[in-house]
């Protein structure tokens, strides 16, 4: 009995213990599977789905007992953005497209419908000049001509070419989608198609396109926060974006759950962590999701501009973006900026063999942990690496595809990293 009775002590110290972590891997999966969830419609700006995911999260930090920063956690601020509500349609010939699989309009382009006979240009070109010696461009608008171009000529869906009022990219590989603030010129159109779906016997394509450019689209920032047991002047601070792309057309939705469902969960976690641990909160430990970060890190450059606490009494930042995967270790952006900070990672790391590899990178401005270090704060970006989960910017990053590799690895090396932060103060 005596036996008996000590596993049963050992297994309740064990759950007790499981729960105080307050790490949780399937409340974290049905996070994720909420925030990617038609729910929202891909946390973007058609129906508001951002705000609806503001409002969402925002009960959530009041679940996990955070202190809010703001009325109902809710940092508000403006910006504009292109949006695609309606129609969304592309016919190649007699064939109807599926967009977001098969073919993605510019995110600048206005509303458009109208038939197009394709010019077509040899697969051997390799750069834009190339096109001018093919092709008189101002003789384009006749006939309502678009100029096909190979897969091979670097950015030209994206930036365009100068001359060119309408044109048509191939993809040979997976077709991915942005956002953007501003509209194309009157007339532009730029679409991408994946190669297999447009044949080179095809002479026309058909456009139905819908937009609607909003000004000073209202978005909020949240922010919440665990008071320090032991230097409360003191902040470390967790970063995480909870926008995404949002739907192109009535009915093509990017759910966005490895960018950025994975890392608002994985920050959410930390907060309830925190705040079931107070005594694990020696520094006050801020939570902030930000939006907006699509369109260009706007929620983060806002919030480090209008920040509700001393920007000089912030440690340390670690922004979370794309923490989904792990089979092959993790990234450490900024990592050469602050080499004490992240040979402490790696020492732990190394310690606790969390991840199979930590890798340095160096200075890089291409997420949410940017805004924080251009105001002099130090912070890390850590993302995921492996193959299990290579949905960037498409239609099938779904909670289905994210499988959490090191999810539970991850949270523990972070946990001991706040301990572990050097210079300070004690």
């Amino acid at each position: 009995m005596t036996g008996a009775k000590n596993i049963q002590t050992l297994l309740l110290s064990l759950l007790i213990s499981g729960v105080l972590s307050g790490q949780n891997l399937q409340a974290t999966k049905r996070l994720v599977d909420k925030l990617a969830s038609h729910r929202f419609e891909g946390r973007g700006y058609v129906k508001n789905g951002d705000v609806r995911a503001a409002n969402y999260l925002s009960k959530e930090m009041k679940k996990a007992g955070l202190i809010p920063y703001f009325d109902s956690y809710k940092q508000p601020y403006h910006f504009n953005i292109n949006t695609f509500p309606g129609n969304c349609k592309l016919f190649a010939g007699e064939n109807e497209l599926v967009p977001g699989r098969d073919f993605v309009i510019h995110p600048g382009m206005r509303a458009v419908e109208m038939s197009f006979n394709l010019r077509w240009l040899p697969d051997t070109l390799t750069s834009a000049s190339q096109v001018y010696q093919l092709i008189d461009t101002t003789t384009l608008h006749e006939g309502n001509q678009i100029v096909v171009l190979p897969a091979g000529i670097k950015n030209a869906w994206r930036h365009g070419i100068a001359g060119v009022p309408a044109l048509l990219q191939t993809e040979k590989g997976r077709i991915w989608w942005h956002t953007s603030t501003t509209q194309l010129a009157d007339g532009a159109v730029r679409i991408k198609v994946k190669e297999d779906k447009l044949s080179a016997a095809t002479k026309t394509i058909r456009l139905e396109l819908d937009a609607e450019f909003k000004q000073d689209h209202q978005s909020y920032n949240l922010a919440g926060f665990v008071r320090g047991s032991r230097q409360p002047d003191s902040l470390i601070v967790f970063v995480a974006h909870y926008d995404h792309l949002g739907m192109m057309g009535k009915k093509t939705m990017f759910p966005g759950a490895s960018d950025n469902a994975s890392g608002t969960a994985l920050v959410l976690d930390l907060a309830h962590y925190y705040a079931i641990n107070p005594s694990k909160a020696e520094y006050t430990m801020a939570f902030v999701l930000v939006s907006g970060e699509e369109a260009g890190l706007l929620g983060s450059k806002y919030f480090a501009s209008n920040p509700p606490f001393d920007l000089s009494k912030t440690a340390f930042v670690v922004n979370f973006d794309m923490v989904g995967s792990g089979s092959e270790g993790i990234t450490v952006v900024n990592a050469l900026q602050f080499p004490e900070a992240f040979a402490s990672i790696r020492s732990l790391n190394e310690a606790g063999k969390f991840v199979s590899k930590v890798v340095e990178r160096g200075e890089s401005c291409n997420s949410d942990h940017c805004p924080f270090y251009e105001k002099g704060v130090p912070a890390f970006f850590i993302h995921t690496q492996g193959p299990e989960n290579q949905h960037y910017h498409d239609t099938e990053d779904k909670a289905a595809n994210l499988p959490l590799t090191k999810y539970e690895a991850l949270f523990e090396l972070m946990t001991l990293f706040v301990e572990k932060i050097p210079g300070l103060p004690k």
